[in-house]
């Protein structure tokens, strides 16, 4: 289980259920300490790994889980986040804005911050990334998340 500590160093708020990494992800779903009644899952993985089996993300009012990779530059065969994925993602928010939001990636600091700070943008400022940049965030507040820019940008 987690110590206070570390659940104490994630968001949680009346918009986010949790911006975590995979293994706390797994953690908190085993020990059944997440409301998912109320609450929408996204789940980003490396396209090279595989996704969650059903039974590691049923009970969710709705769930999201999608591939790339954490890289703000293309790299080799590394490539950034598409503009088809940052729509689905966007739809997914959209379709949601009502739900507490859980996000994880391996670690939960990047490309879970992108999307995070995409949803704050969506619900809490209507999509206006100007809005966003000058208004407060919880997501940004936070040391321990690092911004991937280019999952913002492909979301927004």
């Amino acid at each position: 289980m987690l110590d206070k500590y570390r659940l104490e160093s994630y968001l949680k708020n009346d918009l986010f259920e949790g911006i975590i990494g995979k293994m706390d992800y797994l953690n908190l779903y085993d020990a059944d300490t997440i409301d998912k009644l109320n609450t929408v899952l996204i789940s980003i993985h490396d396209p090279d790994r595989e996704v969650h089996p059903e039974s590691k993300i049923e009970g969710f009012k709705d769930d999201l889980q999608i591939q790339f990779w954490d890289v703000e530059d293309d790299i080799g065969k590394y490539v950034i986040i598409s503009d088809e994925q940052g729509k689905v993602i966007r739809d997914f928010i959209q379709k949601n804005k009502t739900s507490k939001f859980l996000i994880h990636c391996a670690a939960g600091q990047s490309r879970s911050t992108g999307v995070g700070c995409a949803v704050e943008c969506i619900v809490n400022f209507n999509g206006s990334r100007y809005d966003y940049r000058t208004g407060s965030s919880d997501v940004k507040r936070l040391e321990r998340y690092n911004l991937n820019l280019a999952v913002f940008d492909a979301i927004n």
